[in-house]
């Protein structure tokens, strides 16, 4: 539908601008917040190999920090630091966060596998045998592309509950969401299918996440308990999501208008226009290059799933298909590809995803700027995590259930590592649920629904930024496009609770 003349549509702000507004508003925290600490102790708890002695904190332990008063001691955040206590200054925040990782709101290593992983895909793209093999793909696959969306959303979602990393899909969409703008959807579909359904499947995953493990482990539950009910909500997240991106991708199919991305998306389908027109058969240097990115494909995936590879492995393994795709470019003279093509290449292909390496950089200073997320040290974070617990003690078994939520939610815009969540939260959480009368197996569902899907909104989630810098959309975009069908994501995880509750999910 076309907007009124004159009428102006209003404009979400730039995700780096949200940002240094959370920093300034922590800025303040530091200002009125005392700071607070939790002691450690020693528990026995249920783990895959039967039970452990582990060191956890004592969600009963918590203490102020005070002066020699005997007053509650406040440690202002300066504005260039890192001051005489430690505390990193408002202003290096963000090279705090880009040099730091251990007590900061990400993998530390996040930063250099967008970089890898960008310039990587940088070196395939000059070779020219991606958007060849689009082409290709497109052209055989005319009759039943309609099938596309809710497929590859499927196989997201698996890969999301089997693997339970969402980085993965970031190398993936880098061929999944030009092939979907070819078939006449857009960028957005191809957001749907990569990170969206990969996220879902991670939020009601009932095998493999590290996030959901050392939540449960904490918890004093066995560990991957209650797979059968998270079974069944991964079931409602992916049925449901799978039909939405079903009708969303078929709606732009029919006119490619309705969707906000479609300038950006024209330049792309443009580009396969001119190359459509001189499209010819795929020579052997081509054939190989295909060849090497299957099998990278198919290694990550096997790494993933039987050897637990770790970012760094796959950001080796795509560095090592970007350098043998590129000698291969330049021997076969693929796109009149030269030498000196491969490191412009790759620079370029960094540069995609700079944006996403300063998002993580910010979010990782905004949590030095409060102390950092060392539970035995002095911080803000632990003081308003003791007061979110105090408060949540007062309220009846669901209310409470629903604030943990909210609160995992909230907590995710300072803190979007969901292993660094759970270790912070649920030495506090978990125990509370006992006095709420809520299982603690309603608080590590509330923890796994909130740290997840508030992966979908949040301007200080590197993934989530990492994709919609490969799909070349804005993140204010992405909310306007839709927030109605996350807002449903989100009351589904309401339901989900309140059932659970009912039902006396332990």
């Amino acid at each position: 539908m076309q907007e009124k003349k004159g009428k102006k549509r209003l404009q979400p702000p730039h995700p780096f601008l949200v940002i240094f507004a959370a920093m300034l508003f922590a800025l303040v925290l530091t200002f009125l917040v005392p700071l607070g600490r939790y002691e450690l102790m020693q528990v026995t708890a249920l783990t895959e190999n039967g039970q452990q002695t582990q060191t956890v904190v004592d969600p009963d332990s918590f203490r102020y920090i005070l002066d020699e008063n005997n007053e509650r001691v406040t440690y202002p955040a300066p504005l260039f630091g890192p001051s005489s206590h430690g505390r990193q200054g408002m202003m290096n925040v963000l090279f705090a966060g880009l040099e730091y990782g251990e007590q900061a709101a990400g993998t530390a290593g996040l930063i250099a596998y967008m970089l890898v992983i960008g310039g990587s895909f940088g070196i395939l793209m000059r070779t020219g045998v991606l958007d060849q093999s689009i082409l290709r793909i497109v052209h055989r696959t005319e009759e039943f592309i309609m099938l596309f969306p809710p497929i590859l959303f499927i196989l997201f979602a698996l890969a999301g509950a089997f693997f339970g990393f969402s980085e993965g899909a970031i190398p993936l969409a880098f061929f999944v969401v030009p092939l979907l703008i070819a078939m006449g959807f857009d960028a957005v579909t191809g957001v749907l299918v990569t990170f969206v359904a990969t996220q879902l499947g991670i939020t009601a995953s009932w095998c493999s996440p590290a996030a959901l493990k050392i939540a449960q482990e904490i918890a004093g539950v066995p560990v991957f308990s209650g797979a059968g009910f998270r079974f069944a909500l991964w079931l409602v997240f992916i049925l449901l999501g799978a039909g939405y991106t079903t009708y969303y991708a078929w709606r732009v199919h029919e006119k490619a208008s309705r969707s906000l991305s479609y300038e950006n998306d024209m330049r792309y389908r443009e580009k396969l226009e001119k190359l459509r027109d001189r499209r010819d058969s795929m020579k052997l240097g081509s054939r190989l290059v295909l060849l090497v990115v299957a099998l990278t494909i198919v290694w990550m995936l096997w790494g993933a799933l039987t050897m637990s590879y770790a970012l760094s492995d796959i950001a080796s393994l795509f560095f090592v298909m970007a350098v043998v795709s590129g000698i291969l470019g330049t021997a076969f003279h693929l796109n009149g590809m030269r030498l000196s093509d491969i490191p412009r290449a790759f620079q370029a292909g960094a540069s995609d995803l700079v944006g996403a390496v300063i998002v993580v950089g910010m979010a990782q200073g905004m949590v030095l700027l409060l102390g950092g997320i060392n539970p035995t040290d002095a911080s803000v974070l632990n003081t308003i995590l003791h007061w979110a617990a105090r408060a949540l003690g007062e309220l009846p078994g669901v209310l409470a259930s629903w604030l943990m939520y909210i609160f995992h939610t909230g907590l995710s815009f300072v803190v979007p590592s969901d292993t660094g969540q759970a270790s912070l939260t649920m030495p506090v959480m978990a125990p509370l649920a006992n006095s709420l009368g809520v299982s603690r197996q309603i608080s590590v569902l509330a923890f796994q629904l909130g740290g997840s899907l508030s992966h979908l909104i949040m301007p200080t989630s590197g993934c989530l930024i990492g994709i919609l810098s490969v799909a070349h959309l804005e993140w204010g975009d992405w909310l306007r496009a839709q927030w109605k069908a996350l807002a449903v994501a989100f009351g589904i995880g309401f339901l989900a609770l309140t059932v659970g509750f009912l039902t006396g999910y332990a």
